[in-house]
């Protein structure tokens, strides 16, 4: 891998990828357990409005990327008022849940704990601030006004990134220092234990959408939901007090990679 470092680096930042579709990397059960007080008033929410997270930053998924706050900076500017928000990245007007018009994108930084993860640390999130009563498509409309359980994923295409590697060997120094960086901040170290590498990645491209989607790349895209009075809101991802931890449904929702 250290010997095509750059041509691997090359062939990555020529892909477009759907997010979900890259995978969920391993989790422990107590990944799955929604943390107490998840459900909080957030300063940046606007009454008639609902906020997909598209996408967190600071989580080793399972193609060993690990996205870095600032990932979006650039592509938000550079896509003001042009990014569609659809049903599973389908670009088709019946698949359209809210027209560019309707769609701000920015980015927030959040404990993890307020995206219903019980982790601790924060997570850059790249959210999605859309009107209610802009919602075009009937099924989204449903899942939304019912505050249904769902997640998000991006279209992305890489730009700058970097091989992360833990090892001294003087010829991986850079590679090391990466390592150095950016590790302490992953919030699923177990994962980069395992594999002693990954890859940072510093800039990407959001391609003209978010999606809602059944699974994304990692648990922590729910829609955050306004469902109280002006100035405070909800997470989809449960109520604000903790619930009993129910491992056998942890188990199931658990994939093992044999």
């Amino acid at each position: 891998m250290k010997a095509n470092e750059k041509r691997i680096a090359q062939m990555k930042c020529s892909q477009v990828l759907k997010s979900f579709q890259k995978g969920q990397a391993p989790v422990t059960p107590f990944l799955l357990r929604g943390a107490p007080g998840t459900t909080k008033a957030l300063s940046f929410m606007k009454a008639g409005n609902f906020y997909p997270v598209i996408n967190t930053t600071l989580w080793m998924d399972s193609h060993l990327d690990v996205h870095l706050n600032g990932i979006w900076d650039r592509s938000i500017d550079q896509n003001a008022g042009k990014l569609f928000y659809v049903e599973s990245h389908e670009l088709s007007p019946s698949k359209v849940i809210a027209w560019p018009e309707n769609v701000k994108a920015f980015t927030r930084t959040l404990p993890w704990a307020d995206l219903g993860r019980n982790l601790e640390g924060e997570t850059q999130a790249l959210i999605f601030e859309i009107p209610e009563e802009k919602i075009e498509n009937e099924t989204a409309r449903k899942v939304v006004e019912s505050r249904r359980n769902v997640e998000n994923s991006v279209r992305m295409q890489y730009v700058k990134l970097r091989l992360a590697i833990n090892d001294a060997d003087e010829d991986w120094k850079e590679n090391k220092a990466t390592w150095d960086e950016v590790y302490p901040q992953i919030a699923n170290k177990e994962m980069a234990d395992e594999y002693g590498y990954f890859w940072a990645v510093d800039e990407a491209k959001i391609f003209k959408e978010g999606s809602m989607v059944l699974a994304g790349s990692n648990e922590a895209t729910p829609i955050l939901y306004n469902t109280e009075e002006p100035g405070k809101a909800t997470s989809s991802k449960g109520p604000a007090t903790s619930t009993p931890f129910d491992v056998s449904e942890a188990i199931h929702k658990l994939k093992f990679n044999l």
